[in-house]
């Protein structure tokens, strides 16, 4: 692949990473709720859901899930119950006790990953991306085949997890200084609420 094409491939990646979805809203509403740590292992994880697509799209699975829409329709319905029980779970969190330095840190991981593995990994949307946008950019390399496709996915994985990650960070250190009623209702309330309605929303869309 040469420059010009890799560059393009950067920029592809990083303005679909940059688009609002459910990826960006979970990190936004983790790192709100629990901070940058726990906001970092759902970026894992979501690295992890992605990668899963990825290597669907590589092996041609992908494409087979595209023409099965029974597949397709019961993954989107899987994923967005799974968002509509992460915005009710947020909604019924206890308020985050500002006073408490340790609360932050109390969290756990795998707890964390896991969330942002299935959020990823339950989004058919994101195999239908990965079938449309892997193949334009085979042509520009010598020998196209499953490793090169891995290859042009961990671009996007790389550029999802630094885009995500400094997300992350920047809500995580914005959020850390709101405090009382304003502050419970960034944490919990639009987040939660946020996820509830994509959750809906994707339930009642059409394929």
């Amino acid at each position: 692949m040469d420059l010009n094409a890799f560059i393009l491939l950067v920029i592809a990646c990083l303005a679909v990473n940059l688009s609002p979805g459910p990826s960006v809203l979970l990190v936004s509403s983790v790192s709100a709720a629990r901070g940058f740590r726990a906001g970092a292992f759902a970026v894992l994880g979501m690295t992890a859901g992605a990668f899963v697509h990825v290597l669907l799209a590589a092996t041609g699975v992908a494409a087979a899930l595209a023409a099965a829409p029974l597949a397709f329709t019961l993954v989107q319905y899987l994923g967005a119950a799974y968002l509509i029980y992460l915005g009710i779970d947020l909604l019924r969190a206890p308020p985050k006790p500002s006073s408490n330095p340790r609360y932050l840190d109390e969290v756990s991981g795998w707890q964390y990953f896991r969330r942002g593995f299935l959020v990823d990994s339950l989004n058919p949307k994101i195999a239908l991306f990965f079938l449309a946008f892997i193949p334009q950019f085979l042509d520009s390399v010598d020998t196209p085949g499953f490793l090169v496709s891995l290859a042009l996915g961990s671009v996007f994985l790389v550029t999802g997890a630094i885009v995500n990650g400094s997300l992350a960070w920047l809500v995580a250190a914005g959020t850390s200084r709101a405090g009382g009623r304003c502050g419970d209702w960034i944490h919990r309330w639009l987040p939660g609420g946020v996820l509830l309605y994509l959750g809906l929303r994707l339930l009642w869309q059409d394929n």
